[in-house]
């Protein structure tokens, strides 16, 4: 197209005819346009876009089949940002578009990047992050413990509660991991109560019980005296939401590390002092 234009021109300029302005200004437009073509054909053949680029089916080609269609990683081990979605303006209303079922406008991206995750991952691939540990009990979270609850296998839980793992952030975490397959209902969870953790993983196979996790509703880890209490109190008691009252606040004392004691101190301080034993009570959370 661009050759029969600007030889046209020529076989004007031949036979001694004048150019106009329009056509001049045409003839221009139509080499930039060519010299452009030309150019981007250089670089596409040169590959100079991709030269710094992350290319993951040249990198991790086991997650291709022989005809390059996407299998799905074995394993995924992450620790995703943590962003809460209603401060990312319209980045979160992009977001929410995509239909994300984990999204919750009140929530936090990391819930997102678990639903990602497993949409990445092969059948019964292994996905493991380290995040935040709001969602097992904050309303935003029920979206994501519906969709870990239908759409996943958790096999492991830790919750870490109030013990920092980052240096940098004071964020309370915990560790999921679950596999890319039916829901068995048998999540070996545990809560780290050590604050002075040496081995993580001897602790983990000391401490740790089956739980169950079969609904949105808040995830808590308790030990299997600790459900039969609340199964027991659950049955005769009634939740203080049934109650015609209005809660602002729970119990709260102020300061838990002063109040709220272990085993271990209580003996130390009905030693110290007998009379300790009439008021110190048990509690019970969850």
């Amino acid at each position: 197209m661009y050759q029969n234009e600007e030889q046209r021109q020529q076989n004007l300029l031949a036979f001694g005819e004048a150019i106009k302005k329009p056509e001049k200004d045409k003839l221009k437009k139509l080499k930039q346009e060519a010299e452009l073509a030309q150019k981007e054909k250089e670089e596409i053949l040169n590959n100079v876009i991709y030269r710094n680029a992350f290319e993951w089916r040249f990198e991790f080609p086991e997650v291709l089949d022989g005809e390059g269609n996407f299998l799905g990683f074995d394993v995924i081990i992450g620790n995703p940002p943590y962003i809460q979605l209603q401060k990312m303006g319209a980045a979160s209303d992009a977001l929410q578009k995509m239909g994300y079922k984990t999204f919750a406008k009140t929530g936090d991206i990391y819930s997102l990047f678990y639903e990602l995750g497993n949409n990445v991952l092969k059948a019964k691939g292994l996905l493991t992050y380290i995040t935040s540990n709001k969602w097992m009990r904050a309303a935003y979270g029920e979206s994501l413990r519906k969709f870990f609850v239908e759409k996943t296998n958790p096999e492991i839980l830790i919750d870490f509660g109030g013990t920092q793992i980052f240096d940098t952030a004071t964020v309370d975490t915990n560790i999921l991991m679950f596999s890319k397959d039916k829901n068995r209902q048998q999540t070996q969870a545990c809560i780290i109560a050590d604050k002075m953790l040496i081995n993580l993983s001897d602790y983990f196979r000391q401490n740790s019980s089956s739980s169950i996790f079969s609904k949105s509703e808040s995830w808590v880890i308790l030990s299997p005296i600790e459900s039969i209490i609340k199964s027991k109190m659950e049955e005769v008691g009634m939740p203080l939401k049934k109650w015609d009252i209005s809660i602002n606040y729970g119990i709260k004392t102020g300061y838990n590390d002063a109040f709220i004691i272990t085993g271990e101190q209580r003996s130390q301080l009905i030693k110290s002092d007998p009379k300790s034993d009439e008021i110190i009570r048990p509690i019970f959370t969850w």
